[in-house]
């Protein structure tokens, strides 16, 4: 009798464990395959929805069996954004992923005056695109933008990379490239395009983006941009050394005789009016003291070793700044 109940009871549990795996195998075990895909969830939308979008991109085999899963352990809220998800995973690691959250986005700061170069390099270590791939969209995008219209058709989207912070998605350069326009777009809708007039949009965005890397105060951003102006107005050179730094990407070290040398129309050491486009991406703050100046004498300025700058009318004047000091 004994015998007999334990080759019942041990055939049950053996018909359980095979009725479990065969459930598993069924609903929740892996689909199998080598490619990754990138799996968007919306804010807003149902564990049905999401369930069924999941078996159509060839994710999990069972709705089901995705739904029992949360229900079962509790995780009945999914966290929106996009999502990197191998077929190996199984239905449990995918619903546990989606539950906390770990999605293939990547937040990005980009700080005011970044160049496209610094830029790319940023998101490569996030792991958004390679530093060519961004470079490469970056200088071949469409100018389908209003306030791209001044923009010379040959340069690139230096100047028009809005500085901000960003969820990218992670592989995918095109949006985040357009993510920056569009950020571009809304403040030049609001905070520029109803006080521009007829001016020249990119004069100004090249004119900001030196004051971007000149200035760091509000005064200063406005009285820098009234030295550019009043140079500029007399037909004198700029003599902006974060042109020359522009051209050899050195934003630390200091300027050498063999830099200020270096025949670049990028070189306001050297030539004469604005260089050919922005040296770097600046911030709203800049690109409205390049806009409303103030009325100023001032031609020359200098920032001494302690971040303060000085401004002079004369030559002679600011001679006399650098000796007492820079020296």
């Amino acid at each position: 009798m004994n015998k007999r109940f334990w080759i019942i009871t041990a055939g049950v549990a053996g018909c359980l464990v095979a009725l479990v795996w065969l459930i598993y195998f069924l609903t929740l075990a892996p689909v199998g395959g080598n490619k990754s895909k990138q799996f968007t969830i919306q804010s807003g939308e149902s564990i049905t929805s999401i369930a069924k979008h999941l078996q159509e991109e060839g994710l999990i085999k069972s709705v089901g069996g995705f739904k029992f899963y949360l229900k079962l352990t509790g995780k009945v809220i999914v966290q929106p954004g996009a999502y990197e998800i191998s077929p190996n995973f199984s239905a449990p690691r995918i619903a546990n992923l989606v539950a906390n959250g770990n999605t293939a986005n990547a937040t990005v700061t980009i700080p005011e005056g970044y160049t496209l170069d610094q830029i790319a390099t940023l998101l490569a270590e996030k792991g958004i695109a390679t530093k060519s791939e961004f470079q490469t969209t970056a200088e071949n995008f469409p100018p389908d933008y209003g306030f791209m219209k001044s923009k010379p058709t040959t340069s690139s989207l230096e100047g028009f990379l809005f500085p901000d912070t960003y969820r990218l998605l992670k592989g995918d350069v095109v949006s985040a490239v357009r993510m920056m326009l569009n950020n571009f777009e809304t403040k030049y809708k609001s905070d520029i395009s109803p006080t521009l007039g007829d001016r020249n949009f990119y004069n100004i965005l090249i004119i900001a983006s030196l004051i971007e890397r000149e200035a760091k105060t509000q005064i200063d951003r406005e009285q820098v941009a009234a030295v550019l102006y009043n140079r500029l107005d007399a037909g004198m050179r700029l003599d902006v050394d974060a042109t020359v730094r522009y051209i050899t990407g050195n934003w630390k070290d200091a300027i050498t005789k063999s830099d200020l040398a270096i025949d670049s129309p990028y070189n306001t050491r050297l030539h004469a009016g604005l260089p050919p486009g922005p040296i770097c991406n600046p911030g709203l703050a800049s690109i409205k003291a390049a806009m409303n100046p103030p009325d100023s004498d001032y031609y020359y300025y200098l920032t001494d070793f302690e971040g303060i700058t000085h401004y002079a009318k004369t030559l002679t004047e600011h001679n006399q700044n650098k000796l007492r000091y820079l020296l």
